[in-house]
């Protein structure tokens, strides 16, 4: 696996794609570093593809459908096709999350206008 320097930094979080648009068929791969108490996108959700959230260092929030969960790292959360979410930071150190997207969704984050790319935005 070879790490893309492309990254993306919206002042709240940072991105930092992995695995982009044409290096894979079906799927993205990217980390996203959270700063303390806070950050992350409103609620939203997404009818074209799923997510799965790995929580490498810190401790994420999760609410999905209603249901709010805290993930700790090196645990994981999985957002089906469809369902209304968001995630924030509950911490008071920076967390770090993998995510993977299947279909390849990382393109439609690309092409976005710079100022959509604020979750405040989105």
């Amino acid at each position: 696996m070879t790490s893309s320097p492309s990254r993306e930094d919206n002042g709240i979080v940072k991105m930092n794609v992995l695995l982009g648009p044409g290096r894979a068929e079906g799927f993205a791969m990217f980390v996203s570093t959270f700063p303390p108490l806070g950050g992350g996108p409103p609620s939203h959700h997404h009818d074209s593809y799923e997510e799965a959230f790995y929580v490498l260092s810190g401790e994420m929030e999760f609410r999905v459908d209603g249901q709010t969960a805290r993930v700790p790292a090196r645990a994981m959360a999985w957002v089906p096709r469809g369902a209304t979410h968001s995630s924030r930071n509950p911490s008071k150190e920076p967390a770090r999350m993998l995510v993977v997207t299947t279909p390849d969704a990382i393109d439609l984050i690309i092409r976005m206008p710079e100022g959509l790319r604020n979750p405040d935005a989105m």
